[in-house]
């Protein structure tokens, strides 16, 4: 890290070694640092030009961050910058002292690309307005490499200096200058204690737990084994069993978590459901041990943790994300219902698990869409009013919670292989 002074400093250093060089080839000779003029100047001269500062690809965003979230400066920003400068060569064309020059120019950058701290020293001591540089202090040091400068380029370069005619001339770049703010940085106090007894961080050793995929089946269905094709959403009283690598441990369980609402509910994995590859749980029941108040329709994420040593510590999971889709536990009046005179259809539905207050419950039957109302007696139970509602027999029943719809289908394993069939009690009759 260096001042604001970096830059001149190596401007002036990279002159001296440029000098050095021109003077052993051509005596008299001597570096002008500034652009290349038409004016008249020495006979046998070199430019130097620093003619672009660009910020280092490698080191821009080491400094991140600066500050911490209450504006706290914790690390000085620095600046980290690539010098790219013109070398421009005037003599004798007759004796092709510019070329010679030039050539001892890039013999000796060549020998010597890197900046020692003795040249910046030197560079530092013979001109006062670099007094104060500390570019000598730098751990990064400032090394020159040549850049290939094309005939497009050269043309560009050459255009901008205005009735200036087109000398020899080639590119090289300083790398890395890193230029430091002079800000006070705030020292934290020392650390007393580490922990609560003082035993320092605590380290977890082993793989933590990993999970790939999630399969909704039935309770029945045991982990290890093959087993039927998957429910596409988890919904209460269904299994939910996940699959990945490092699973299982000393008490081990799944938490879900909503993403819209603050619900989350944690569920155990008993140990004959645990293996390396495989974990598994079973969602409550509909109406099980309050179960309808701390679940709610919509989307998850599944994480599994491996609690250790007593619950002092956790390995966690990566998490994946699954649906909960609405259940239709029960339909008022029946599976047969009555249009009034205006060919209205009332239903009550009562929904598991409970709909939540700032969800909107959708009843989808007979190809047409209607929006519900809780009953505010019973906020398990949400009333429907299906206006011009066709007559149907045995017409399918879904509901729709957070663009999650109701499963009317239910797994029938015996006899023979296990298929999908809809559920007869999530058909009605509309007379």
């Amino acid at each position: 890290m260096s001042n604001a002074l970096a830059i001149a400093t190596v401007t002036t250093a990279l002159a001296q070694i440029v000098r050095e060089a021109a003077q052993s080839i051509v005596d008299g000779a001597d570096v002008i640092t500034g652009r290349p003029t038409s004016s008249s100047g020495p006979v046998h001269c070199i430019h130097l030009f620093l003619y672009q500062v660009t910020f280092n690809g490698a080191m821009r965003n080491n400094d991140l961050p600066t500050r911490a979230l209450d504006g706290t400066l914790i690390t000085r920003p620095a600046a980290a910058l690539d010098l790219h400068y013109l070398i421009t060569a005037y003599g004798n064309e007759t004796e092709l002292e510019a070329q010679r020059m030039l050539g001892a120019v890039l013999r000796d950058l060549r020998a010597r690309p890197v900046l020692t701290r003795a040249m910046i020293q030197n560079a530092i001591e013979s001109q006062p307005f670099l007094s104060g540089s500390d570019l000598a202090e730098a751990v990064e040091t400032v090394k020159f490499t040549p850049e290939n400068l094309s005939i497009e380029d050269m043309s560009r370069f050459w255009s901008v200096f205005y009735q200036t005619p087109y000398a020899l001339s080639v590119g090289y770049r300083g790398t890395v200058v890193v230029i430091e703010t002079d800000d006070t940085v705030s020292t934290p106090v020392p650390v007393l204690k580490r922990g609560e007894t003082n035993r320092g961080v605590e380290t977890f050793t082993g793989p933590f737990p990993v999970m790939e995929s999630v399969y909704f089946g039935m309770p029945t269905d045991v982990i290890g084994q093959s087993r039927p094709p998957s429910f596409p959403a988890a919904r209460f009283g269904l299994s939910v069993i996940v699959r990945g690598c490092n699973l299982g441990g000393e008490s081990t369980f799944l938490r879900f978590t909503h993403s819209k609402l603050n619900l989350i509910c944690e569920l155990d994995v008993s140990s004959a459901d645990v293996s390396p590859t495989e974990l598994k749980t079973t969602l409550p029941l509909p109406m099980e041990n309050g179960s309808q108040t701390k679940w709610a329709p919509g989307v998850y994420t599944v994480t599994a943790i491996d609690r250790q040593q007593g619950g002092l510590f956790d390995k966690i999971s990566n998490s994946l994300p699954i649906a909960l889709s609405p259940t239709i536990a029960a339909i008022e009046p029946g599976t047969t219902i009555t249009r009034d005179d205006e060919g209205t259809a009332a239903l009550t539905i009562t929904c598991t698990p409970r709909v939540h207050p700032t969800q909107q419950a959708i009843l989808l039957l007979a190809g047409k869409e209607t929006v519900g109302e809780p009953d505010a007696l019973n906020p398990d139970k949400i009333h429907f009013l299906f206006r011009q509602a066709p007559a149907v027999t045995n017409a399918i029943v879904r509901i729709r919670i957070d663009n999650i719809e109701s499963q009317p289908y239910i797994r029938i394993d015996v006899p023979g292989p296990s298929r999908f069939e809809f559920d007869p009690n999530q058909k009605v009759t509309i007379l």
